[in-house]
C-alpha cells in the first residue's frame, strides 16, 4: 500500500483494527481525529518531517483522496500512531495493551528503538 491519501491510511488502519465490516466500530470522524492527533504527535517528536509546513501541521476532515504529505519512510509509523490513538480511546482493558504496543511502534519508527541503556539510537557511533 502506498499510503498517499487519507483514504489509503484509513483503509489500512481499519485492517489493523479488525474493523472492516459495516457498520464500523470506529467511524470516519474518530479515525480522522486519530490521524490529526498522530500528525501533531509526529510533529512534536520529529519536527524535521514538517519543515515544508513551517508551523502548520496539515489537518484532515474527510476520508477521501486528499494527499497526506509525509516522507515515505515514515508513513507506516503514522498508520501505527492512528491505530494506537484509536485503541486508546476504547474503554476495554485489552485495548490499552494493544494501544501501548502500537504507540511504542509509532515512536520507534520515528526515532529508532532504544538501546540497552534505554537511550534512543542515533546514526552516530558512541565508540
Amino acid at each position: 500500500m502506498a499510503y498517499d491519501s487519507v483514504s489509503d491510511y484509513l483503509t489500512d488502519v481499519r485492517v489493523l483494527l479488525q474493523d472492516q465490516v459495516q457498520p464500523f466500530r470506529y467511524d470516519d470522524p474518530s479515525l480522522l481525529t486519530a490521524l490529526n492527533a498522530t500528525l501533531l504527535e509526529a510533529r512534536r517528536i520529529r519536527p524535521d518531517l514538517f519543515i515544508p509546513f513551517l508551523l502548520d501541521v496539515p489537518e484532515f476532515d474527510t476520508n477521501d483522496g486528499t494527499l497526506v504529505p509525509m516522507e515515505q519512510p515514515f508513513r507506516l509509523a503514522i498508520v501505527h500512531g492512528i491505530v494506537g490513538h484509536a485503541l486508546a480511546r476504547d474503554q476495554e482493558d485489552i485495548q490499552d495493551q494493544r494501544a501501548s504496543v502500537f504507540m511504542g511502534t509509532f515512536n520507534a519508527m520515528l526515532v529508532g528503538p532504544p538501546n540497552a541503556m534505554g537511550r534512543v539510537r542515533t546514526g552516530a557511533s558512541n565508540g
